[in-house]
């Protein structure tokens, strides 16, 4: 990781004070500076206690909290409200008004008021104080996550987490520590483990179809829409302050910021921390062709709230990302939220035998340059769907939430810490997965030079076994309240 200051800034380009601080840095060079203090300090650690595969005790009746509640904490809540042996007991937010929403939906669906956090910004650590919790969803934006599932866990809970888990390489191991210590779930709410055709294709790859997977791309390719979306105004009753932390904060720092979605099912699949690791990766970027220009037409309507966006250097439009594993095996990651292409996650796993790639949809599978025919596909669709999967299918597309992959993943957590089941997701994976955006940024503002990936499992990826989308031990949980309910 040689480079000098001199040549770091040079490909650095400017980041405004309102983005480093959000990342938690003082400036770029305070960021280097960061990650590889980060790296050399936790280089030889010892794991404590391997929570790959650990089965914390079971709780059938599952108390849970919500910090955040926008989009995902409120679409969120709505799917636990009906989940037999569930029971939100407190919920926070910096507004009032989700708050509000929060508490007629549960009385809507005839359930107890959770008591409310919202005086401060503070506010959620009073309700990681309660000892009436068993589980915390973190459902803020992604500056927040990592602290307060550290908070979380350290206050004796559960936690999940909406993505990324971290945006700081340091961040990432700090949950690891603590999870270990405390032997408390880091549960990172990555869905695309659990749609469809990914989850089918993680179980065919790990039952060796394809052969030895040696190549897989991942992506989120995702054009937000008009341009000036990037910086929309936030109506009320929501603040100024509240937004836009995505379309304008992210937009201004380099390398992958939203990696989890593509790179996620690419690692189980590849039994990545269980079996094989990545080794180090390096990390291009093109520069930017439309956020500044949008940036500085919005500023020129006039309009106050767009004057703090003009005249910035923002991030490149495209990231590419590749990493080697310490078994000869490669990986891409790709991200752009602004050039108008059309959605893609690529889910991309090239074989020995075999290949996949479900983008453009419809997915495939091929045998060299023979695709699989649609009454092929039926009948691989039957017989290699993850039993959890066909399971859970007819209500994923009943509860909904990104095709049904939203209700699956909460349900999946749920139903495992109420009959006291390993989870899908580790602590280690919600690292790792995490630590591509630190680290491609880092080696995009190195001129690409590669950088190591940190083992956050010290050696447990030798032993850990490939996660198991089977019912084995669980199942048991039945979406109660949706149906009586209905027959009131």
């Amino acid at each position: 990781m040689k480079s000098s200051r001199r040549d770091f800034l040079k490909y650095a380009g400017s980041f405004s004070m309102l983005g480093w601080t959000a990342m938690g840095y003082a400036s770029a060079v305070d960021f280097k500076e960061s990650v590889e203090e980060t790296a050399a300090r936790y280089k030889g650690r010892k794991q404590v206690f391997n929570m790959s595969g650990y089965a914390a005790p079971a709780i059938p009746n599952l108390r849970v909290g919500y910090i955040g509640l926008g989009n995902r904490g409120y679409a969120s809540l709505q799917r636990l409200a009906q989940m037999e042996g569930v029971e939100i007991r407190a919920i926070s937010d910096v507004y009032e008004y989700p708050i509000k929403r929060a508490q007629s939906l549960l009385k809507g669906k005839g359930c107890p008021a959770p008591a409310e956090y919202y005086s401060s910004r503070e506010s959620w650590k009073d309700l990681c104080a309660r000892d009436d919790l068993d589980l915390i969803y973190v459902m803020t934006p992604p500056f927040y996550h990592a602290e307060m599932v550290i908070g979380v866990m350290e206050s004796g809970k559960h936690a999940a987490t909406e993505v990324s888990a971290a945006q700081r390489l340091e961040d990432c191991w700090k949950m690891v520590v603590v999870s270990e210590k405390t032997r408390k779930h880091c549960f990172m709410l990555e869905n695309c483990c659990y749609d469809f055709f990914e989850s089918m294709t993680i179980n065919m790859a790990l039952q060796g179809i394809f052969g030895d997977i040696i190549h897989g791309e991942g992506a989120y390719i995702h054009n937000s829409g008009s341009y000036g979306k990037l910086f929309q105004e936030p109506m009320p009753p929501l603040s100024k302050e509240s937004a836009p932390w995505y379309g304008a904060v992210l937009s201004m720092a380099r390398g992958n910021r939203y990696p989890t979605h593509g790179f996620g099912p690419v690692c189980q699949a590849m039994k990545i921390n269980c079996g094989d690791r990545l080794d180090y990766l390096t990390s291009v970027e093109t520069d930017d062709f439309i956020r500044a220009r949008t940036a500085d037409e919005l500023a020129a309507t006039g309009n106050p709230y767009h004057q703090q966006f003009k005249n910035k250097i923002y991030s490149g439009n495209m990231n590419c990302t590749m990493i080697r594993t310490v078994r000869g095996k490669s990986i891409l990651v790709q991200y752009d939220t602004v050039d108008p292409r059309p959605y893609s996650r690529i889910h991309l796993l090239s074989g020995t035998r075999g290949f996949v790639q479900k983008y453009p949809l419809p997915g495939r599978i091929y045998e060299g340059h023979r695709e699989y025919k649609e009454d092929e596909m039926k009948e691989i669709e039957k017989k290699y769907t993850p039993e959890l999967i066909s399971h859970l299918k007819e209500n994923a597309v009943k509860f909904g939430g990104h095709g049904g992959m939203d209700f699956i993943i909460d349900w999946r957590l749920v139903d495992c810490l109420r009959n006291g089941l390993p989870l899908d997701i580790s602590v280690y994976d919600a690292a790792l997965w995490s630590s591509i955006t630190p680290l491609s940024a880092w080696s995009v503002m190195n001129r690409s030079n590669s950088i190591d990936v940190p083992d956050f499992t010290c050696g447990g990826w030798e032993v850990n076994k490939p996660v198991n989308l089977s019912l084995k031990g669980g199942g048991t949980t039945k979406m109660t309240r949706e149906v009586q309910r209905k027959q009131v």
